[in-house]
């Protein structure tokens, strides 16, 4: 990394050399152009040799490569564990990958993605030598190794190795963590033993009192999720309003496009349709200290409107009560004991879309408890011991992210909340604020 002539590489990342150090494990992940790569692929052709020598496969030298194109519809769903364990656009199921890697491959053959995204050609390659991985394909695997579509041979059954390149650190990160080994049974008793940790110290966030608080057989509830919705004015009287209270429908399922003001029975609606008669509502903004920042900002206004939690296996909703209103309040005037990223939004339309409503910088786009919670999650992976591991839960924890900002929706014609809009940091009048507890575990899970 000290050398200039090395880091005059292109593609060489942008960063510092700490940087680069912590998320590279060499020799086989760098975190920059990897300078072992031709070590290693000497390494790998010489065990290839082994492998077709053992396979009886003909000498190249003797009978060159020769195969025919690959000529079939492929289909593949994206509803399995290993696709939807870390999103990521342009994400093609591995299952699809191994249909073309079996056709054109070979055991111990090495196998070249200049875009690979998350890996999953790594993941392909790796799976060509699992047995049951392939007979999911459809195909048949013969005692002797032989793969047949029918009566037509495809390969052999046997791993092939993978280069995988991505000029996206992050791509390359979770790559690296998708095709590296790792023992999973403790990968889970640690991301659980986290977990605990920070419930104890956290877990009153994210509680509430079922029925009602002011109950005298009341017990308390683990929240699952709460609905926020903004807050607009009227443009004719100046009457306020909580977009979800003038609008939706729980009963029949439905968001009105259109409404009436309470006060002047104006005819309102958020985005008016041309020649509409509906008049434009006004986004309320509210002025409060950010601490993070250290000064004031303005954010659009936004109320919590439904809660909804669990009290052992069952589930219920609510609005929230005088203790969940006193319980936010209470979040907000505290001080988050962790480091916490204020890092402005990268310039650009789509990364900068929401500055007009106040979502400037990374923490904007989480609730201050969510902000809290992950900010004590991150703490306790940086101080893990072991790199590998860390390296691993720091996956477990970049895939929460999903769901765990303020992209999340809620759709009343489903009754439930939705993920964000693909492509794109809109955020929604009706936003999801989705308890860390409840979807930390439930990754934990899907990784295991």
């Amino acid at each position: 990394l000290k050398d200039p002539e090395f880091r005059s590489i292109d593609g060489f990342p942008h960063g510092t050399d700490e940087a680069i150090l912590a998320l590279s494990d060499p020799p086989y992940y760098t975190a920059c152009p990897n300078p072992f790569l031709e070590e290693v692929l000497e390494e790998w052709q010489e065990e290839r040799q082994l492998i077709r020598d053992e396979l009886g496969l003909p000498d190249e030298k003797q009978k060159p490569y020769h195969c025919e194109p690959f000529a079939a519809d492929v289909s593949e769903g994206k509803n399995d564990p290993i696709y939807l364990a870390h999103s990521y656009h342009t994400k093609v199921p591995h299952k699809a990958i191994m249909r073309y890697i079996l056709h054109y491959t070979e055991p111990g053959d090495i196998v070249f993605d200049g875009f690979c995204g998350t890996g999953m050609t790594g993941i392909a390659a790796q799976f060509c030598g699992d047995k049951k991985e392939v007979e999911k394909l459809g195909y048949r695997v013969e005692k002797d190794g032989v793969i047949y579509d029918g009566d037509e041979r495809v390969s052999f059954l046997g791993a092939r190795k993978a280069v995988l390149n991505d000029l996206s650190p992050i791509a390359t990160y979770i790559s690296y963590n998708y095709n590296s080994p790792i023992d999973i049974k403790i990968f889970n008793r640690e991301a659980k033993n986290i977990l605990h940790e920070v419930k104890n110290e956290c877990g009153w966030m994210y509680e509430t009192w079922h029925p009602h608080c002011n109950n005298p057989n009341r017990v308390k509830g683990k929240i699952n999720y709460t609905v926020w919705s903004d807050v607009f004015r009227c443009p004719h009287c100046g009457e306020e309003m909580v977009f979800w209270k003038a609008t939706v429908d729980l009963k029949k399922r439905k968001s009105l496009k259109n409404w009436h003001c309470s006060q002047c029975n104006s005819l309102l609606s958020k985005n008016p349709r041309k020649n509409s008669t509906a008049l434009q509502v006004e986004q309320v903004m509210e002025t409060f200290f950010d601490p993070i920042l250290g000064h004031t900002i303005q954010q659009k206004k936004q109320e919590p409107v439904m809660i909804n939690y669990s009290v052992g296996k069952s589930r219920y909703e609510k609005q929230p009560d005088k203790f969940d209103l006193n319980l936010i309040s209470k979040i907000h005037d505290e001080k988050i004991p962790y480091p916490v990223p204020k890092d402005r939004m990268p310039e650009g339309d789509e990364s900068r879309r929401n500055d007009d409503i106040g979502l400037t910088h990374v923490h904007h786009f989480y609730t201050k408890r969510n902000v809290w919670i992950l900010s004590a999650i991150k703490a306790r992976i940086d101080k893990f011991p072991q790199e590998r591991m860390k390296n691993f839960l720091n996956i477990w924890f970049t895939a929460s992210q999903t769901r765990l900002y303020k992209l999340n929706r809620y759709i009343p014609k489903h009754k439930r909340h939705v993920g964000p809009l693909s492509g794109t940091l809109y955020v929604s009048s009706n936003i999801v604020e989705i308890s860390p507890f409840y979807f930390l575990n439930y990754k934990a899970n899907h990784f295991a």
